[in-house]
């Protein structure tokens, strides 16, 4: 069967991640945890957005594909969000690394940070599935809880962004790669604003997960990932994915070199 447009969205997320997961895998087993968690949940996000483009590229093109195909696809995408937010976290903690991620209070704020971000993926999970062909009388419970896991990455998104600008009091502190790090997260933390923003309006869109009960207003309808407008969903969650991961990289690699 031929792919339809998200289809094709979905293959070429499998060349634009499959990259940075090699690398970030590299670069966690080279430096084995030392510098934080940023290129490890950096890694595990690449890998969910490979296997979410292999499985909805394998659903469209097996006629008769099993439905757990595409569900699986579909869960992915809200729930890998969490990933991306979790390695925004890992990456100010190593920017901070021997300067303000040393202070007890900052440790613990960036921890309760993390549980609010895994609350939201719990929260995410089971309002996908419910209302799905394998809960379907529960539509409505599944509904609130897509919502609210949304809200709550919402609310981390702003925690974290407080996070980044406290950190400037400590910028003279840091050394200059680490600094140059701190900028380079700034520059990913408005793509990642819109893509969390998308996730939101995305839960709002439509009733259930599949997007076939619409929200009566047009343009909410339109952001719904599954049955909403393609380009929305280009622009506003794969390509904002994309621009993030590749400028974490960038900001923990070429930018956060040292020079001697």
């Amino acid at each position: 069967m031929p792919l339809d447009t998200f289809g094709k969205i979905a293959a070429a997320q499998l060349a634009f991640f499959f990259p940075i997961a090699v690398l970030t895998a590299f670069l966690t087993v080279r430096y084995q945890l030392r510098r934080d968690a940023g290129w490890l949940f950096l890694c595990i996000f690449s890998l969910a957005r490979v296997t979410q483009g292999a499985l909805l590229v394998a659903a469209q093109s097996i006629s008769n594909a099993d439905p757990d195909l595409f569900l699986a696809s579909y869960i992915l995408d809200p729930a890998g969000l969490s990933l991306l937010l979790l390695s925004a976290l890992g990456f100010l903690g190593m920017a901070g690394q021997h300067t303000y991620s040393e202070i007890p209070r900052v440790t613990v704020f960036f921890r309760i940070f993390g549980i609010l971000t895994l609350i939201g993926l719990g929260l995410t999970i089971p309002g996908c599935i419910l209302g799905s062909h394998i809960s379907p009388n529960n539509g409505n419970v599944g509904w609130i809880l897509r919502r609210a896991g949304a809200s709550v990455y919402g609310v981390v998104y702003i925690l974290i962004l407080c996070a980044f600008f406290g950190t400037f009091s400590y910028r003279w502190h840091l050394r200059t790669y680490r600094r140059n790090l701190l900028w380079g997260i700034g520059v990913a933390l408005p793509f990642l604003g819109v893509r969390v923003a998308y996730g939101i309006m995305a839960a709002w869109s439509s009733r259930d997960l599949l997007g076939t009960q619409p929200v009566d207003n047009a343009i909410l309808a339109k952001m719904n990932p599954i049955t909403g407008d393609w380009i929305f969903y280009l622009v506003l969650n794969r390509v904002m994915e994309f621009l993030t991961a590749g400028m974490f990289m960038i900001a923990s690699t070429i930018m956060a070199q040292r020079r001697h």
